[in-house]
């Protein structure tokens, strides 16, 4: 039961306090470290792979090694005193208020008829030029967002707490957690095709690749009986997850949103502007229903369903095992 009142402390704690914009929380110092790192081994090592490789490695298991300390040192003060420590951490490692929240500021902008404001609070939370989106768009990039994030930034972290504790207990899943945020973190810091970070990002990118890859498909599980508990069409859920997993460079993101567009019956991808340039996806889902506000908010609850239903699957595994 221990790894049950870790992911309940941790899910508690993010509803309490989400993710505060803070310059000393734990990821954004993370993300400072890494930069600062990234200018030592770039001058040591050169801008190559290599390069790269050792500097995220560095920061991973510099973020793995003190938590583990601390969660260990946390169990002279009793084995609850371990398990609170351990669910901190494993709450610093999701945010699914966050991304509730950052939606919620999409969806109070619209109902006003704000088309600015709407287009500000996705640029907080999508790398793609807000100010081309017209309703239409912002809706179907809130909804990509929550179907992409809800793998990236809840349901990975959770999973490698799970797998942490296997390994090494209380300590296991709180290290796990964190090594899987520094991970995540780094391939948003480095794992750009671009110039700068095109060799030395590469590592990073195609190692948060390898990490999501169980943990998205083990998520279309919770989005499909999230989807059924919320009387959505669970069933297409599967099917579009399946029939457009291909459909996106990534070789997870799809899982999450296509899941989400079958769930809400509706259509998402297409042509996307970012700031630069213009990707050609294809779509994804089918267009049962136009995009509309209460797609959004549907979203939104499919996320705290998917949330809760993974965190008791990968309890209940943790028990059994």
């Amino acid at each position: 039961m221990q790894l049950f009142y870790i992911l309940f402390i941790a899910l508690i704690f993010d509803l309490l306090a989400g993710d505060p914009n803070v310059s000393w929380h734990p990821v954004a110092l993370i993300g400072r470290s890494a930069l600062k790192l990234e200018n030592f081994y770039r001058k040591s090592l050169g801008d190559g792979f290599f390069a790269g490789m050792i500097c995220a490695l560095t920061v991973i298991g510099g973020s793995t090694l003190i938590v583990g300390c601390v969660t260990l040192l946390s169990l002279i003060f009793g084995a609850w005193s371990q398990i609170a420590a351990a669910g901190f951490c494993v709450y610093i490692a999701i945010a699914p208020r966050s991304l509730i929240s950052h939606a919620s500021a999409v969806v109070k902008a619209l109902k006003r008829n704000d088309l600015e404001k709407a287009r500000k609070a996705v640029g907080m939370i999508t790398s793609r030029d807000p100010d081309a989106l017209d309703e239409t768009g912002i809706i179907r990039s809130t909804l990509e967002t929550l179907g992409e994030n809800v793998i990236d930034g809840v349901t990975s972290a959770i999973f490698f707490a799970m797998v942490g504790f296997l390994i090494g207990g209380v300590t296991g899943a709180a290290a796990f957690a964190i090594a899987y945020r520094a991970a995540n973190t780094l391939d948003a810091t480095f794992g750009y095709k671009n110039e700068r970070y095109r060799h030395f990002g590469t590592f990073a990118a195609r190692l948060d690749d390898v990490l999501n890859f169980i943990p998205a498909r083990l998520t279309l599980i919770s989005i499909y009986f999230g989807a059924e508990i919320l009387r959505l069409r669970a069933a297409n859920a599967i099917k579009y997850a399946w029939c457009d997993r291909n459909k996106h460079p990534s070789p997870n993101s799809n899982w999450g949103m296509a899941a989400f567009a079958g769930a809400l019956g509706v259509q998402l991808g297409g042509p996307t502007r970012y700031r630069n340039k213009v990707k050609k996806y294809p779509h994804w889902g089918e267009p049962l229903e136009s995009l509309r506000l209460k797609h959004i908010i549907q979203a939104q609850h499919l996320v705290v369903m998917t949330t809760i239903i993974f965190a008791m699957m990968c309890a209940c595994f943790a028990i059994m095992f």
